[in-house]
């Protein structure tokens, strides 16, 4: 509230109190000299009846009116005059205290931090600071009494809206905005506009309060770029950063320190330790706390359990935060050596293996050679044993030994052709073959060898190429895989075996290690059974590696079959999740036969095209990728989606476009069957393929496809994905079942 001085306000302050005292001796003076005139005439009546004497009364009483109303004057200016001294007095003192607090309000405008102005309430000047002079370039120029719209003549609209409102009653700040100076120099400012009262209560005007804040704003501006520099470091270091306060409450935590204890920032700044690591291991990492909170470094090494269970090995520091000597909280550095860890036990079982492989292989050859010079002595026992049964003939006594001698060697020739097969080394008689009717010879023994509580399906291709190979070799395969595929299986079950062909191009065997361009024979047998995770997958095939009970088991049947594969120049995939059990692809080179023309290479199958959009999901991101190329280079709009949920995102973009949805079976979140349910409300007239690296019988057994539905199995060339795709978009009827 501004102050006035009184004069200006209204006059001379005791001239109100003159007028009060002048009609107040008015008034008594007229009322005293009414009663006397009146009261003493009327009483000198009463009593005196002599005009003489009434004459001389009259005289007296004169001079005693005069007499009684000089001193009824004297009394009352003398009190009158007595006020105007103390109202004078109390003039002087105001005025004292005026031009202090004028004084004091100067020193205020001039002092204060930011720059201050006071306005009337036609905005003009009635107080400003020099600070306000020189933050807008004004000097030393009188403005008071001008308008502030004079002296900024080019003030925008918004400034003058804030003013009304100031001016209304309305108290307005901002803490931070920018304000472009007349040298065209860029200043932030906080602001404040409030109004000031006269003393009847009403808006005199208003006070404008501006700070420059421009250092401060680009120290802040600094100060935020350094922390998120920080704040990125920190979050992208492998390891745990993490900051704890004397009190042992969490003062900072980077993503990973997050991340570990699966919360976020504001769940984890300013939790206790014992809170956030639980009371177990915050009684093993207290003794660590009361060191480092005496100043002395920790440096450490133990075991955590994560969150999911796994057991991480970690490098712990920590570092006190010293502030003049004094402890305040101490810095926590994790570093996951887990990784680190493992690779020393794995290079520790590489050395094991090394020496392991070293060993088998030479146990491979001495087993390659005695079973050769084994397989020697065998025949000659066996044409011996032969001779001797054709010399005695039916009937005679000793023929039923040289029966059993026979037997044996046929069991010893069994065995020695699996040492050779596992040694690579094996004695073959290779000849066109004919892979369908030598399976179908096999099924009854097969069948015996499963067991009755096993269903053993047989799936042949049509139009089947010839392979070159020995067919005890092929016995071999489907024996130790069919025999695999039953302790995989729990109670009942079942094992599918497929044949077929199958052509690669360069396109595809460049994204897949270890295939070979050209024209196979596919021969595959899956199980539902448990199923394998990735690192027992990754040792399925080497030498004595069993997953089955001691004495069940050698560890040479999938070995065996791996190197009867790659001696016929072939290669094996296996594909199998835990609960979905498993498939081994055995992919045999085509056969062409003895005196024919050599075949040139095969053309891709001619197929076409379209503009169609296609929905693709695939959990697998190598497979995706391969895929989402594939049908781009064949015109299709492609909607790629790593898993169910960005599928059904998906579908509700873009719902009635998509024309055809390709989707693995076996996925994390649900499989495909699932997803497709789930995706009809909003495509409703959508077609569906189905691909996966499982056979179609064995899904059918687990309930997720049905025999006709459309389906293409893995590994898939272009040529096959290409033409099956437009199978499908070309096919009538049904978009999905």
């Amino acid at each position: 509230m501004p102050v006035y001085d009184q004069e200006r306000a209204g006059g001379h302050p005791g001239r109100p109190l003159i007028q009060n005292q002048t009609v107040r001796i008015v008034v008594i003076y007229a009322i005293f000299g009414l009663a006397w005139i009146y009261g003493s005439d009327h009483i000198i009546d009463l009593l005196i009846d002599d005009k003489g004497m009434l004459l001389q009364i009259a005289v007296a009483k004169g001079f005693v009116f005069i007499l009684c109303t000089a001193t009824l004057l004297y009394i009352l200016i003398n009190r009158l005059l007595g006020q105007l001294a103390a109202a004078d007095r109390g003039r002087l003192e105001n005025l004292e205290n005026l031009s202090q607090k004028n004084a004091q309000l100067r020193l205020f405008f001039e002092s204060a931090p930011a720059s201050l102005a006071m306005f009337d309430r036609d905005m003009r000047y009635m107080e400003v600071s020099r600070r306000w002079l020189s933050m807008y370039g004004l000097g030393e120029r009188d403005i008071i009494g001008l308008s502030h719209y004079e002296v900024f003549p080019e003030i925008p609209e918004y400034w003058k809206e804030c003013h009304r409102r100031g001016l209304a009653g309305e108290t307005l700040r901002e803490e931070a905005e920018e304000f472009r100076r007349a040298d065209g120099s860029l200043q932030y400012v906080r602001w404040e506009i409030r109004p000031w009262y006269q003393a009847a209560g009403e808006v005199g005007g208003i006070v404008i309060f501006t700070e420059d804040i421009t250092e401060r704003k680009r120290f802040e501006t600094a100060l935020e770029a350094n922390e998120r520099f920080l704040r990125l470091l920190t979050d992208h270091l492998p390891g745990l950063v993490g900051y704890w306060n004397g009190d042992l409450t969490c003062g900072f935590a980077n993503r990973p320190y997050r991340d570990w204890f699966g919360k976020n920032n504001d769940e984890i700044i300013g939790s206790t330790m014992r809170a956030l690591l639980g009371e177990e291991l915050f009684l093993q990492n207290e003794p660590h706390v009361r060191a480092v909170l005496a100043g002395e470094p920790q440096h450490f090494q133990r075991t955590l359990v994560k969150r999911d269970g796994e057991t991480a090995y970690v490098w712990s520091h920590y570092i006190p935060d010293l502030v003049e000597g004094s402890v305040h909280g101490f810095y926590v550095l994790v570093s996951d050596v887990t990784e680190l860890k493992r690779a020393e036990t794995e290079r520790q079982r590489l050395e094991h293996q090394l020496q392991q492989a070293q060993k088998m292989e030479s146990v491979g050859r001495l087993a390659g050679g005695i079973a050769h010079d084994f397989n020697n002595l065998l025949t000659v026992i066996m044409g011996l044993a032969q001779l001797g049964m054709r010399e005695l003939g039916a009937g005679h006594p000793t023929l039923v030994r040289l029966e059993g001698i026979q037997h044996a060697a046929e069991k010893s020739a069994a065995l020695t052709s699996q040492l050779l097969g596992f040694a690579r080394k094996q004695t073959i008689a290779p000849r066109a073959l004919n892979l369908n009717g030598a399976v179908e010879e096999m099924l009854k023994m097969l069948k015996r060898l499963v067991g009755e509580d096993i269903d053993l399906a047989w799936n042949p291709g049509r139009d089947l190429w010839k392979v070159c190979m020995d067919p005890s070799q092929l016995d071999q395969i489907l024996a130790n895989l069919c025999v695999n595929a039953r302790d995989a299986i729990t109670d009942i079950g079942k094992i599918t075996i497929e044949t077929g062909n199958v052509s690669f191009d360069a396109e595809y065997c460049n994204a897949h290690f270890d295939f070979v361009p050209g024209e196979y024979v596919l021969l595959a047998v899956s199980d539902d059974g448990c199923g394998m995770d990735r690192e027992t997958m990754a040792q399925i095939f080497e030498p004595f590696f069993s997953t089955k009970e001691i004495g069940r088991g050698t560890g040479l049947g999938l070995a065996t079959v791996y190197g009867i594969v790659k001696q016929n120049n072939g290669f094996i995939n296996t594909y199998s999740e835990l609960g979905e059990g498993t498939t081994f692809k055995i992919y045999l080179p085509r056969h062409t036969e003895e005196g024919a023309r050599p075949l040139p290479e095969a053309a891709p199958a001619p197929c076409h095209g379209g503009s169609e959009t296609i929905l693709l999901v695939e959990d697998e991101a190598s497979i995706l990728n391969v895929a989402v190329s594939l049908l781009t280079l064949q015109g299709y709009q492609v909607l790629p989606a790593a898993k169910p949920g960005d599928a059904l995102e998906l579908a509700q973009q873009h719902r009635d476009r998509i024309d055809l949805v390709i989707t693995d079976v076996v996925m994390p979140d649900m499989n495909g069957r699932e997803l497709v349910r789930r995706l009809l409300p909003f495509c409703p007239k959508v077609k569906c393929l189905y691909m996966s690296g499982y056979t179609a019988n064995v899904i059918a057994h687990h309930g997720v496809l049905d025999q006709g539905v459309n389906f293409i199995s893995k590994p898939f060339t272009m040529n096959d994905l290409a033409a099956k795709v437009r199978a499908v978009l070309d096919a009538k009827g049904e978009a999905v079942d």
